[in-house]
């Protein structure tokens, strides 16, 4: 069965703030074309070139002897591609092109081919998902506005949706989705021109709806229509068929106030350019009086302060004596042909050099911008595939084109602010793009705890205990408490700190560090007296430390470079000496972090998570997330905890992981940029992220 298709088109020629139009051409042998064009009104009268631009569209249409849709409609884009230059010239509406919205499309069998500039919307409703293939897209290049064709064909049930940007403004994206799932073409204009009837006049809606007919589709008889509306609605085909023609759209009569209006009115725009012409005034005058006020003062200074004129002279004097008596006299020295010499040749030097950098900047600049515009143009011809990509759920691939995309930005390099700004953006979409493709939830402005960046350089490790915090980093332990940043340790002389645990039963915190000899000595620090109490020299293999942590009051130790877990148990205030606690051989020489529940897990530095139980590896089949977590990852659980709990530096996320190896949630935020630890919140409502200088407050979904 072929496709069917109707228009939306409510616009009222006197009160709209813009110009609309919709056309439709007749079948043919090669389809149907569609033109759907919008741009604001302005005090020229644009009617005109509106319909020269339609009426050449759709000349080159009926005209063309190419029975390819696809081709055609890509020779109709490269003559709009032509068109619009030349009318911009003579509109002289600046930047009247970047004003245009303007949707050309072919539909052909069950294909539709199309292309969009400005703000246009194009919705693909495919099973029970909708999904954007043409998007609002106000960076256009005046020398070629349609670059890309977007095609498809349809199945059962499929439909699509082209609109301005005004229809989702008053009717989200999902009820249309539910209206044209369930409803054929012309049903769906009336049962959304049935939402739109208390839209004020002045707002124009232009739209077209796409749709291959489904079993499930549901009319509309007339005894249910709440408005009258135009019900023509057709079979596309390749032969012509006859349009039947209904009642139009009632007018709206709805009384609005429309406030926007006003800066059409003649008298608010002279009272406006009035008051900005007294600002200028007003402003002007300041200038003036505080230049005069400046001169007068320095004249009164220099009349009736022996001191400030004395300065003021000497300081000139000896100014011009330097300089006169440097040039002048080496010159005068010169005979008269040599001086000639040297002013001729000053000359054609500076006019050279001059010239010279003026060409250079100027290359160097052009280069830039045409790298810049055409990098950009990349970028926008890319989201266009991975919407085509989406579109076949295709997620992988839209992936790869999306880090694609995130490579071109990052080697864009601005040469104004507002490129500056631009990057800005572009980095910021791509980033929620890949990160909604990759099902993780973006945070865009977590909440910020505390700012050390007045106090601290660099920090390492985060304990947090009964509402107070631990933070050490530049060889100093300190604490937030009641929002106030305290240094409570200075750890002086030859030993380095490197890393530093919780101990949970006890108000505590074990520390290693390595002195001038390279020798290992584990540090226990009373919280509440605020000092060392006792300190542990490492058993005789265990020459490294990774990572650190106390469970059941024993300390455990991950040794990478020996691929062993040393366990240092509880004796009277600190620990006995150390002995392996890994009975089996294990790789943990790219293990980077370990935690313990009862079994220990260790994290590597390619994102395996491995589960050991009383020194033996057991079996933990868990969801791999995408992407791998990458290296310096740190993992952290406690006793009770259903939960692990990952930081993923490389990735700028966090990674919540059930022990049946479940994804439960995963987080992600460009303020994440240098992850360094995490403490959790004995409840499990919230995880407190040590950014380096920052402390994040993450909650967390029950």
């Amino acid at each position: 069965m072929s496709l069917k298709y109707h228009k939306i088109f409510t616009h009222d020629h006197i009160n709209a703030r813009e110009l609309s139009e919709v056309y439709m051409s007749d079948s043919s042998d090669h389809g149907r074309l569609f033109i759907m064009l919008e741009l604001p009104k302005h005090k020229l009268d644009q009617q005109a070139y509106i319909d020269q631009l339609i009426n050449e569209i759709a000349t080159y249409f009926d005209t063309s002897g190419q029975d390819d849709p696809e081709i055609l409609l890509e020779e109709i884009l490269q003559q709009i591609n032509q068109l619009l230059p030349e009318m911009a010239a003579s509109i002289k509406i600046r930047n009247w092109i970047n004003t245009l919205d303007l949707a050309v499309g072919i539909i052909y069998n069950n294909n539709t081919y199309m292309a969009s500039i400005g703000n246009v919307n194009g919705l693909l409703i495919h099973n029970k998902q909708i999904t954007t293939i043409m998007a609002k897209n106000t960076e256009i290049n005046p020398s070629k506005a349609f670059s890309d064709i977007i095609s498809g064909e349809l199945d059962d049930g499929d439909g699509l949706i082209i609109s301005t940007n005004s229809l989702f403004d008053y009717i989200s994206k999902e009820k249309v989705k539910q209206i044209i799932k369930k409803y054929s073409p012309s049903a769906a204009a009336i049962k959304i021109n049935e939402l739109l009837e208390s839209v004020p006049d002045f707002v124009t809606f232009n739209s077209i709806i796409i749709k291959k007919p489904g079993t499930s589709d549901r009319e509309i008889h007339p005894h249910e229509i709440k408005k009258p509306i135009d019900l023509e609605d057709e079979v596309v085909t390749d032969t012509i068929k006859t349009e039947a023609d209904h009642s139009p759209t009632a007018p709206r009569t709805k009384t609005v106030i429309d406030v926007g209006g006003f800066k059409n009115i003649g008298l608010a725009k002279k009272i406006g350019q009035l008051f900005a012409l007294i600002a200028l005034y007003f402003k002007t005058i300041g200038s003036i009086f505080t230049f005069v006020g400046k001169k007068i003062k320095n004249s009164l200074l220099f009349l009736f302060s022996p001191k400030f004129r004395k300065k003021k002279e000497e300081k000139t004097i000896d100014n011009i004596n330097i300089i006169t008596h440097k040039k002048y006299f080496w010159f005068q020295n010169l005979n008269t042909k040599k001086k000639i010499a040297v002013v001729v040749l000053f000359v054609i030097i500076l006019i050279f050099l001059q010239s010279l950098v003026f060409l250079t900047q100027e290359k160097a600049d052009d280069d830039k911008n045409e790298h810049y515009n055409n990098t950009l143009i990349t970028i926008n011809t890319k989201y266009k595939e991975v919407d085509a990509k989406l579109i076949y759920d295709d997620e992988e691939a839209a992936e790869k084109l999306l880090l694609e995309i995130q490579t071109l930005i990052l080697e864009l390099t601005a040469s104004s602010p507002n490129q500056e700004e631009q990057i800005a953006k572009l980095s910021e979409t791509v980033f929620h793009k890949i990160n909604k493709i990759r099902h993780i939830y973006v945070v865009p402005s977590p909440v910020k705890l505390f700012d050390m960046s007045t106090s601290l350089v660099s920090t390492q490790d985060i304990v947090q205990k009964d509402g107070i915090f631990y933070i050490f980093g530049d060889n100093k332990l300190y604490q937030i408490k009641d929002n106030l940043l305290e240094e409570i340790f200075n750890f002086t002389g030859e030993q380095v700190i490197q890393s530093m645990t919780d101990w949970p039963d006890k108000n505590k915190v074990v520390l290693s560090s390595l002195n001038a000899n390279n020798e290992i000595n584990y540090i226990i620090f009373d919280l509440e007296k605020k000092e060392i109490t006792g300190d542990l020299k490492q058993a005789i293999n265990n020459t490294s430390v990774k990572d650190l942590t106390v469970y059941g009051n024993n300390l455990y130790v991950l040794d990478n470079q020996n691929n062993q877990i040393f366990k240092y148990p509880e004796s009277g205030g600190g620990f006995a000496n150390g002995q392996p606690w890994v009975k089996e051989e294990i790789d943990t020489s790219q293990t980077s972090s370990l935690t313990i529940d009862g079994s220990v897990y260790i994290i590597t530095n390619n994102g395996n998570i491995k589960n050991l139980l009383k020194g033996v590896s057991e079996e933990f089949d868990y969801h791999t997330p995408r992407p791998n977590i990458g290296a310096g990852a740190i993992i952290k659980t406690f006793r009770d905890s259903d939960y692990l709990y990952i930081i993923d530096p490389n990735n700028n996320r966090v990674i919540i992981l059930d022990k049946e190896g479940n994804i439960k949630d995963q987080y992600a935020s460009q303020k994440f940029d240098d992850l360094k630890d995490l403490a959790i919140d004995p409840d499990e409502k919230a995880i407190y992220l040590l950014n380096n200088q920052h402390l994040y407050l993450l909650a967390i979904n029950e």
